[in-house]
């Protein structure tokens, strides 16, 4: 039982809701102020509504029984006229029914009303009815100035009721006013915040995406070591797993291609150097002399094999790639200079080319993978050299440009057509041109120069150079350089 109830726990603080659930969740987060708002305001509203209706049925009430009085202090006053000179005594009695029906109706306006002020003016009125009844009945005075006092008071009473009536609707509507006027500032004011949990609803899952490309850029660039931890939904932790996966199945391929090349490329040099060796002896007629027509096939075959020598380089070039990204040192571009002449010397000589560099990085040295450095220019100034014809020379520019390696190599070839750009720096292309066969090559030097360049995190370019040639721009960015 105890384990049951722990995996249960460790569930629920596992559970990630999926990007509908957490769409929902924000959703009710970001309505749930609106909707206490609006539930308040309701409630309001609906008390204030009944304090009016209350306030317009009491007012109503007492202006009817208050014109009720006035009709019967009219008919009393008549009627007591009328007595004085009939001096009858059933017109006495229903004289007396009136004041007491009047005094009545004055208490039955004290019960309705239970505010003070109402409750003062209807005792005054009460008063001055008793001591008009008093003068009149009891002391049977016939004086029709008694009346007066009762209508001044009564006229009195009718403008005060309708001012207070008024008043107290006024006052109603200046609260439904203000209560309509809090109502929309809170909405106002929850506007915000709305766009607010919204806002973060979709900065949450942007950040996850972000965290998603910055993985797939890593896994672009080889990085097959990194560990991948997506969180957040449901659907982002499982596309994380996946990724995960594809990572392991990529790591896998690369490792096996890069056994594959390096064995093929080992077992290929193998018989190579048989076959170098043979026709070197044929070459020396050291197992027996050898016609014309035999040198002309033996000089076909040694071109071969010196253009196969170049393909198994290239390919171990290729695959060295890989392994060159992390191995940075330091590279001092005067010794990386001299190395490269010395490497392409023969080549120069035989041709009457030549090799011209504009170095303005004299004295400094870089932290660079050095390999990649040397390989890169190799490949640039080998395809320059192939395509430039014998007594042209080849430009070389190193410079250091706002933190950046800036490395461009011209040549006055027969430059590259407007639509092979896209092309030239696939592996394998072999561009058209209208050199000699001999100068063909193993196709791969320009995907090497592209790769190296990638995996330095670089951008690579070509245009034309003028009037004639290509020229390649190579800027590497300098990560934590002194520079």
């Amino acid at each position: 039982m105890p384990v049951t109830l722990a995996k249960k726990y460790r569930a629920m603080l596992n559970w990630r809701p999926n990007l509908i659930g957490q769409f929902i969740i924000s959703m009710l987060l970001s309505l749930l102020p609106l909707s206490l708002v609006v539930i308040v305001f309701l409630n309001a509203l609906n008390k204030q509504l009944a304090v009016t209706q209350l306030i317009v049925s009491n007012n109503y009430q007492v202006t009817k029984s208050f014109n009720f009085l006035k009709q019967e202090l009219n008919s009393l006053e008549r009627a007591t006229r009328q007595n004085w000179v009939l001096k009858s005594e059933s017109l006495d009695t229903l004289i007396n029914e009136k004041w007491q029906s009047s005094l009545q109706t004055i208490d039955t306006l004290s019960q309705k009303s239970t505010s003070q002020q109402y409750t003062m003016q209807w005792r005054r009125l009460a008063a001055t009815l008793r001591s008009t009844h008093q003068a009149l009945i009891e002391n049977n005075q016939q004086d029709a100035a008694l009346f007066v006092p009762i209508s001044d008071l009564v006229a009195e009473l009718t403008v005060w009721l309708r001012d207070t009536n008024a008043a107290q609707i006024q006052n109603n509507q200046n609260e439904l006013s203000t209560l309509q006027s809090s109502f929309i500032n809170w909405l106002v004011a929850l506007i915000p915040l709305t766009l607010l949990v919204g806002g973060g609803f979709l900065w949450r899952i942007s950040k996850r995406l972000k965290g998603l490309t910055s993985v797939i850029d890593k896994l672009g660039q080889g990085h097959w070591q990194q560990k991948i931890a997506v969180q957040g939904s449901s659907e982002l932790v499982e596309l994380g797993e996946k990724l995960q996966w594809v990572q392991e199945q990529l790591h896998m391929l690369e490792q096996q291609k890069d056994t594959f090349l390096r064995h093929v490329t080992h077992e290929l040099k193998t018989p190579l150097a048989s076959m170098v060796e043979g026709t070197d002896l044929l070459r020396d007629e050291i197992v027996g002399p050898i016609t014309k027509e035999q040198q002309a096939v033996l000089e076909l075959i040694s071109q071969s094999m010196v253009r196969l020598r170049t393909m198994i380089d290239s390919l171990l070039s290729y695959n060295a790639i890989r392994t060159s990204k992390d191995s940075v040192s330091e590279v001092e571009f005067g010794n990386l200079i001299n190395k490269i002449n010395s490497h392409f010397e023969h080549r120069l000589t035989a041709k009457q080319q030549r090799l011209n560099w504009h170095n303005s990085i004299i004295k400094q040295t870089l932290a660079l993978p050095a390999e990649l450095i040397e390989m890169t220019l190799i490949q640039l100034i080998s395809n320059a050299l192939k395509f430039s014809n014998t007594g042209q020379s080849v430009d070389v520019t190193l410079a250091l440009e706002q933190k950046r390696l800036t490395i461009q190599v011209r040549d006055e070839g027969c430059g590259i057509k407007e639509q092979e750009k896209t092309q030239i720096f696939s592996a394998f292309y072999q561009g058209k041109h209208n050199k000699d066969v001999t100068l063909q090559g193993s196709g791969l030097g320009l995907t090497i120069v592209k790769e190296s360049v990638e995996q330095l995190q670089g951008q690579l370019s070509v245009e034309h150079n003028q009037p004639k040639g290509c020229l390649f721009t190579i800027k590497i960015p300098l990560i934590n350089q002194g520079v």
